[in-house]
């Protein structure tokens, strides 16, 4: 019997993980869906000097400003992005395109993304670029890279 369990327990071991990277990546692609359609449809893209990503949309006739950022509980804005691991989030600008948010509010679209020069989200002309590495128990590394060209 206790050759039988120890033969058993990596093949649980592998199961369990396998699991594990079938929701991370399921929880990741449903953040990233997010993102990229909100960009896709923006009336207008900019870049923020702090590693975010400005954005417009038209919903319902009216223009409403977002902002992509990374946040963490022990930073404020702008963020020095000295610690392990962010959060991307997405909330509301008061003000336009150019208003102000507030740090840490909005929506969470992915957990456990590294910071600068790991991830980036930045904007060249109409095209939007969110290359993230994100690390789940400190052994597992995750790239998503997209190009996001807004149609709008």
């Amino acid at each position: 019997m206790t050759a039988a369990a120890m033969s058993l327990n990596p093949i649980l071991l592998a199961w369990s993980s396998q699991m594990d990277r079938i929701e991370l990546n399921r929880q990741l692609q449903h953040g990233l869906e997010r993102a990229v359609r909100d960009l896709r449809g923006a009336t207008n893209l900019a870049n923020d000097t702090n590693d975010a990503i400005r954005y417009t949309l038209r919903e319902s006739g009216v223009s409403n400003s977002y902002i992509l950022y990374l946040y963490h509980a022990d930073d404020t804005w702008p963020p020095a992005f000295n610690q392990t691991a962010y959060q991307l989030r997405k909330a509301s600008l008061t003000g336009g395109i150019n208003g102000t948010f507030t740090y840490g509010g909005g929506d969470l679209l992915m957990r456990d993304v590294q910071p600068p020069a790991a991830s980036d989200l930045s904007v060249s002309g109409s095209l939007a670029t969110l290359d993230l590495t994100l690390v789940r128990k400190t052994d597992e590394t995750f790239r998503l890279v997209e190009k996001v060209k807004r149609r709008n």
